[in-house]
């Protein structure tokens, strides 16, 4: 019997083809198709499917597809990225519609479009309907202003549209009114009685008045003004802002300076002497009495006039209430201070050669370099009257006045001079404001004092350059209190070190101040 090797190969297999088969000991022949039948037919298959059941009842495996967003990996099914591409696309939107959406997680998620609009809030004057519908609505009534109802007044709280810098406000009219600058007006030309001018009668509304309208109304007014009273209590000069149509009244004898250029032609005022002494008028002045001053109880005008003779100062005097027809004396003459001690000066002087008769005179002093006058004296009958009680090495001015029942006359020319210093040597000199910081040389002086011992005995003070060498120019030293001497002195011509140097005026005790101080 041949052997399966030696058999010749088929080419082909057909199911009736048949093929030997033992059964029960005993060979047998049985078609291909018959031996098969029993088995599973083979499945082929495309790659990347998968084999299950999707038919109803019994049967054999079927192909399932991979759908979209999965990828078999090997023998691994896997979720891929959605590729909007394969979705199915529709041609419009509706409320029920889905979108779809990532939450951040690998997995995305649809969501109806009707929960979109819970990302929007609505705006001033924008709201959104449960549609999705976006409307856009103005406060009031916005229409075409020519349509809308005129009105014949406005009042203070109406309000009024404005737009600033692109937006929509609303102002009152008060303020709108208020608002507005005389710079935007346009220039007028010469005032005139029938000009215009807004005005307020009763009520906010404006009505135009004329100028010639106002006067009638400033005319009843004039009677009832009143001139503002001006009190002066010091020396004072003049001023047209200040005193110009005022009341001057002086509660203390004062001098008044009339200066020309701060009062201006045409100012005038009313001066009232109600001091207990003369109220004197300094600088050049014209007067109704030829007196330039004011006795107490006596008023008078003053000018300030400029006309073709020149700019002057008028004063018309008036009568007090002892005045007589009596003119007031003129003003003395050749007054000389002589015999000066330590506390008094005698003075002398001659009547007034013109004016009336002087029935008596008031001697007046002050500190050299100040403006306020001190009485020395009133009811003087003499030509010579000794000041007393006066500051030792001390400089005073003096002046003396006639007076009669016409007032006092005019004040006369100032001698100056000084009270002689105590006697007695200075035993002791202790510095108490001397020289300080840096100084321009020759510019001003440098104030120092000193306490002195004894008190009474005066000193002078010096510059020098050297603590062994004394000052070459000296300056007499004033008692400002109690045993404090005190002086301005110079401030040296060169620049340099200096040192401050003070002395009894008989050559006493000098000392010196061991600090230097510099002047540049």
């Amino acid at each position: 019997m041949p052997t399966i090797p030696q058999l010749p190969t088929a080419q082909t297999v057909n199911a009736a083809d048949e093929i030997p088969i033992s059964q029960n000991g005993s060979l047998h022949s049985v078609a291909v198709g018959t031996l098969f039948s029993p088995t599973q037919p083979a499945i082929s298959l495309d790659q990347g499917s998968l084999l299950g059941r999707v038919s109803l009842g019994p049967g054999g495996p079927e192909e399932i597809s991979i759908g979209g967003g999965l990828v078999l990996n090997g023998s691994t099914l896997q979720a891929i990225s959605l590729d909007c591409r394969s979705l199915v696309q529709v041609d419009s939107l509706g409320a029920t519609n889905s979108a779809v959406i990532s939450t951040g997680t690998s997995i995305p998620q649809l969501m109806p479009l009707s929960e979109l609009r819970g990302l929007f809030t609505a705006g001033t004057n924008v709201s959104i309907s449960a549609n999705g519908v976006i409307s856009a609505s103005v406060s009031g009534t916005q229409e075409n202003i020519a349509s809308l109802p005129t009105t014949a007044a406005a009042a203070a709280q109406d309000l009024i549209g404005i737009c600033q810098t692109g937006t929509e406000h609303a102002i009152s009219y008060a303020n709108l009114i208020n608002g507005q600058t005389i710079d935007t007006a346009e220039p007028a030309g010469a005032v005139s009685d029938g000009d215009s001018f807004w005005v307020a009668q009763g009520s906010n509304i404006m009505v135009a008045q004329t100028f010639s309208g106002v006067w009638p109304w400033v005319a009843s007014k004039i009677p009832t003004v009143k001139t503002p009273v001006v009190e002066i209590a010091s020396n004072t000069t003049l001023d047209g802002t200040v005193h110009n149509n005022r009341i001057l009244v002086c509660s203390q004898p004062v001098i008044l300076t009339p200066i020309t250029a701060n009062m201006g032609s045409g100012f005038n005022c009313e001066i009232v002497n109600l001091s207990v002494g003369p109220v004197s008028f300094s600088g050049s002045l014209i007067s109704s009495s030829g007196a330039s001053s004011l006795a107490p109880g006596q008023a008078a005008r003053l000018y300030c006039l400029t006309y073709s003779g020149g700019t002057i100062v008028y004063a018309s005097i008036g009568s007090s209430s002892t005045t007589t027809t009596t003119s007031p004396p003129g003003q003395v003459s050749s007054l000389v201070a002589s015999g000066q001690t330590s506390t008094s000066v005698t003075l002398t002087w001659q009547a007034p050669t013109s004016g009336g008769a002087v029935a008596s005179y008031t001697v007046q002093y002050r500190v050299t370099g100040t403006t306020n006058w001190s009485t020395a004296a009133t009811n003087v009958t003499a030509t010579t009257h000794s000041v007393s009680s006066l500051a030792a090495n001390t400089s005073y001015d003096f002046s003396v006045l006639g007076d009669n029942a016409g007032g006092l006359g005019a004040i006369s020319a100032i001698v100056t001079t000084s009270t002689s210093a105590p006697s007695g040597s200075v035993t002791s000199i202790v510095w108490n404001v001397p020289p300080s910081g840096s100084y321009v040389h020759g510019a001003g002086v440098i104030g120092v004092n000193a306490h002195v011992t004894p008190a009474s005995a005066a000193i002078q003070f010096g510059f020098s350059t050297s603590t062994t060498t004394a000052p070459t120019n000296w300056t007499a030293g004033s008692l400002v209190n109690t045993d404090l001497w005190g002086a301005y002195v110079p401030t040296p011509a060169s620049a340099g070190t200096w040192y401050a140097w003070a002395v009894g005026v008989d050559g006493s005790t000098p000392t010196v101040y061991s600090t230097p101080f510099m002047v540049t």
